[in-house]
Parts: C-alpha cells; sequence; structure tokens
C-alpha cells in the first residue's frame, strides 16, 4: 500500500496537503495494525483475554481504515480495491475465531 500510494503521489496531482493527510493515516494505520497484531498473538500465546479484546476492539478500526482505503482516497487504484477487500476479508476471520478463543478461554477459566 505505501508503494501504491508513493507511485501515485508522484505521477496523479494531489489538492493542497491531501497527499501528506493520506500518507499520514497509512502509516497511522500500520502502526494501528502492528499493536493490533501484536496483541492478538500475545493473547493467544498466553491465553489471556484482556489482550485478545483489545485486539478485537482494534479490528474496527482497521476495518475502516480499510474501507476509507477502497472508498474514500483521492485515487483509489485497482490494486488498492483488492488489498483492501482481501483485508476486510482477513480482519473478519480474525474477528470470528478472536471471539472462539475468548470463549475458549473463558470456558478453560471456569474449570481450573
Amino acid at each position: 500500500a505505501v508503494v501504491s500510494t508513493q507511485s501515485t503521489g508522484t505521477v496523479l496531482p494531489y489538492a493542497g496537503p491531501t497527499l501528506a493527510a493520506e500518507v499520514s493515516l497509512l502509516l497511522l494505520y500500520a502502526l494501528c495494525e502492528a499493536i493490533r497484531l501484536y496483541l492478538g498473538n500475545k493473547g493467544n500465546l498466553t491465553e489471556q483475554p484482556f489482550p485478545t479484546v483489545v485486539f478485537l476492539l482494534l479490528t474496527l478500526p482497521m476495518t475502516m481504515a480499510y474501507v476509507f482505503t477502497m472508498l474514500l482516497q483521492t485515487y483509489v487504484l485497482h490494486l488498492d480495491a483488492i488489498m483492501s477487500y482481501i483485508g476486510i476479508g482477513f480482519c473478519g476471520l480474525e474477528f470470528i475465531l478472536g471471539i472462539v478463543v475468548l470463549l475458549q478461554f473463558s470456558r478453560s477459566d471456569i474449570s481450573t
């Protein structure tokens, strides 16, 4: 996505500070995604519910970032749309599996 933004910024004209705003949102999106995936991994490996809940809560802003990339950017390339569809699919799958894992954690806490 960064390469896509960089190439469109050099070829297509952006009005005012639009390019800087979109690159800033992309960097914020990447930071949020890294934190979300780290917490999901940590919650799964340690079987603690708190990181898993935060992982699930961060899935909503990430899905909104994919929708922004797919629909609301100044220039949306076909590659952007395809990657956004794939990202939304993975977010949905991760959300469903995160809920299943969270239920499994709660069942194991009750039985111990």
